[in-house]
């Protein structure tokens, strides 16, 4: 990302410098290096990170202060912890679960992709932000005219960054169908359909983010979100069959970022609340390649969620627009229950 503006924290020099050849080697330019925490303050006042990585090391505890350190300074910024399995990494989580003050905790060994692709996928995230946000506002104003209400979360931050299981239904054929019935029964009809679709993703401990028209964008959040959003989503194909209107269903999930969008300064105009990132788009993708009454969602989803009823079918390298690589799908039949 070459416009990216990295920040990585570590007292040991060597993996200090590992880790800074690995970044520099995958085209992270601008990458600062800090040593100490004490240095941070006079840094942060020439250079602003979009996101800060923060290695941790056990024999260090105090090194996670920094991460509130960041959050008071640079409010939007992501912080990725990266730690080491065991007790160290439990720490790490409850200091999350606590402070707020972590994004994202990334287990070692970094072997895998796994930090590479969510440093990607951060910085993606922002980078949407920037370019459809006019303005965002403090959260402490967030409820949609009209629309369900949202997270429950603290009120007094910013655009939150966080993993989320988005869920989207879109109806097939909607512009025939408005062609073929009365255009009041046509509503009545529609208008049931999703009041009923968003019961159900309440009942199944998700949120509302919008009507999209003739479908509903929905999230799952904090643990078992990946179960909660897939057992949703075959409850809603299965209203499928009684349904006068065909529709389809797309679940993936991963790094997200929340918060309002538009000026509410301008006459006439005033903010809404929305889910943005590569993973909305992914879920919204999926949706638009599900046959009525099928649920198509990431592999991952059902690696977590283990849902084998109905069968799901795995369908491997699936092309999906907007997206370099193919991606790795489950297909749940409503007819198949």
């Amino acid at each position: 990302m070459k416009n990216s503006r990295l920040m990585l924290i570590d007292s040991d020099s060597y993996t200090s410098s590992v880790l800074m050849a690995d970044l520099l080697l995958r085209g992270f330019g601008d990458v600062q290096s800090v040593a100490s925490n004490q240095d941070l303050p006079k840094i942060l006042e020439t250079h602003q990170p979009d996101v800060v990585v923060i290695n941790y090391h056990s024999d260090r505890p105090d090194s996670l202060i920094v991460c509130s350190t960041l959050k008071s300074m640079v409010p939007r910024v992501a912080t990725i912890v990266i730690v080491s399995p065991g007790p160290a990494l439990k720490t790490v989580r409850a200091w999350a679960k606590q402070t707020r003050g972590i994004d994202v905790v990334i287990e070692k060994p970094l072997s895998d992709e796994r930090f590479f692709m969510t440093l990607e996928e951060i910085l993606r995230v922002k980078a949407a932000s920037r370019e459809m946000t006019a303005r965002v506002e403090r959260l402490a104003n967030l409820v949609p005219e009209g629309a369900l209400p949202v997270i429950e979360h603290d009120r007094h931050s910013e655009a939150e960054m966080f993993e989320a299981a988005v869920l989207f239904t879109d109806i097939r054929g909607s512009s025939q169908l408005i062609r073929e019935m009365p255009p009041r029964e046509f509503f009545e009809q529609l208008n049931q359909l999703l009041s009923t679709q968003a019961r159900h993703v309440q009942n199944y401990k998700g949120s509302v983010i919008k009507y999209t028209g003739d479908g509903v964008m929905a999230i799952f959040r904090g643990m078992g979100r990946s179960y909660l959003a897939l057992r949703c989503g075959l409850e809603l194909a299965a209203l499928h069959n009684d349904s006068k209107f065909p529709f389809g269903i797309g679940i993936a999930q991963g790094l997200v970022l929340a918060g309002l969008i538009g000026d509410s300064n301008q006459a006439g105009q005033r903010s809404q609340y929305d889910v943005v990132g590569a993973t909305v788009h992914l879920a919204s993708r999926l949706c638009s390649l599900a046959n009525a009454g099928e649920v198509v969602a990431t592999t991952d989803i059902n690696v977590a969620a283990r849902v084998t009823t109905p069968t799901p079918k795995s369908v491997s390298g699936v092309p999906v627009r907007g997206f370099d690589k193919p991606i790795d799908c489950v297909v749940f039949s409503a007819s198949a229950a």
